[in-house]
């Protein structure tokens, strides 16, 4: 008798516990929502993901929301734009922004989250030049930001003056291309030439920049007698541009150039004349043509025309072959492959 009255006390204490547990949790609120991202038309963007790499982009601000109302966001895609509008507890704003929509790949929810903590770190701008926070609208009822997360948001702002300060960094590229180069308009005949190059780019500003080129030119044109044989190794520099849009765009240079060349007469039989000289020259030339920008992966593919100056002369059986020169007008198409080396 006693063991079954044991029993059932023993039966009871767990019922209890289990109630009062399950009261407690039930009045214990689960933490409010410190970002709400909202997504409208943005197939494929997850907007969990990007509420959550935005409260690590904004924590030491989203850390101090606790009682004042959250950070909200909303996004809306059309076609390939991106709208992003911001609602500010802080500062009582909203503020839009427009991006370019981006590519449907891995990342593009921290890319969307980076832009939308630009949008709420230029509206704590204002409250830099405020000891205290701006008063609601007569019209909203919500609780008032909390006075910690204020703070928080002025020191966001502060440090993105800094950034903002800093000048851009600029961009180098390093690209190696092969390509090749006619001179059909010479009165010493058509001559083609193989071509091979090293391109460095540097971009100061996004459109306009620098260009440094070393080249080398080979080629060789038949004679009834023989033939000859020219080389050119050139060093130049000059202006470039661009207008890129995302990833594919249009570019282009003006370069000059100076080096040597070297022409060397080579005859069939022997006893034929053949001269060979080698001497130094310049280069004018201008490219334009399209431009990929994958990553770090740049690649282009440029139609040039340009002339060379003072190039030597190389001859077979002079006098009854006419002698071959690199120097003239020339066209040429080049392909060239490469990558941003920062």
């Amino acid at each position: 008798m006693r063991s079954r009255t044991t029993a059932t006390t023993l039966a009871w204490l767990v019922a209890a516990s289990l109630g009062a547990s399950s009261a407690h949790a039930a009045a214990t609120p689960e933490p409010a929502a410190r970002v709400i991202v909202r997504n409208e038309g943005c197939e494929g963007l997850v907007q969990d993901e990007v509420g959550r790499l935005l409260d690590i982009e904004l924590a030491m601000v989203t850390s101090e929301i606790r009682s004042g109302p959250p950070l909200e966001v909303a996004l809306r895609c059309e076609a390939e734009q991106l709208t992003i509008a911001v609602v500010d507890p802080l500062t009582h704003k909203r503020l839009e922004r427009d991006i370019p929509a981006p590519e449907p790949e891995p990342g593009r929810e921290r890319v969307v989250a980076l832009a939308i903590s630009q949008l709420f770190a230029a509206s704590w701008l204002e409250l830099l030049s405020a000891t205290e926070p701006p008063p609601p609208p007569p019209d909203v009822t919500k609780p008032p930001p909390d006075r910690a997360a204020v703070d928080a948001a002025r020191r966001v702002a502060e440090r993105s003056t800094e950034v903002e300060r800093l000048p851009p960094r600029p961009s180098i590229e390093l690209l190696a291309g092969v390509g090749a180069r006619g001179r059909a308009l010479e009165g010493d005949g058509r001559f083609a030439a193989g071509r091979t190059e090293l391109l460095v780019r540097g971009w100061p500003d996004p459109g306009v920049g620098w260009a440094a080129l070393l080249g080398w030119d080979v080629g060789q044109s038949s004679r009834s007698q023989g033939l000859v044989r020219g080389h050119a190794l050139t060093l130049g520099g000059g202006m470039a541009w661009i207008t890129a849009r995302r990833r594919s765009g249009v570019g282009g240079h003006v370069l000059l150039a100076g080096g040597v060349a070297r022409i060397r007469g080579i005859s069939r039989e022997p006893g034929i004349p053949a001269t060979s000289s080698t001497g130094l020259t310049a280069e004018a030339s201008t490219g334009l043509g399209p431009r990929i920008r994958y990553g770090r992966l740049r690649i282009d593919l440029d139609a040039e025309i340009g002339a060379m100056l003072r190039a030597p002369v190389g001859t077979v059986n002079e006098g009854t072959e006419p002698p071959m020169s690199m120097g003239g007008l020339w066209a040429g198409l080049v392909l060239r492959l490469g990558g941003a080396l920062r």
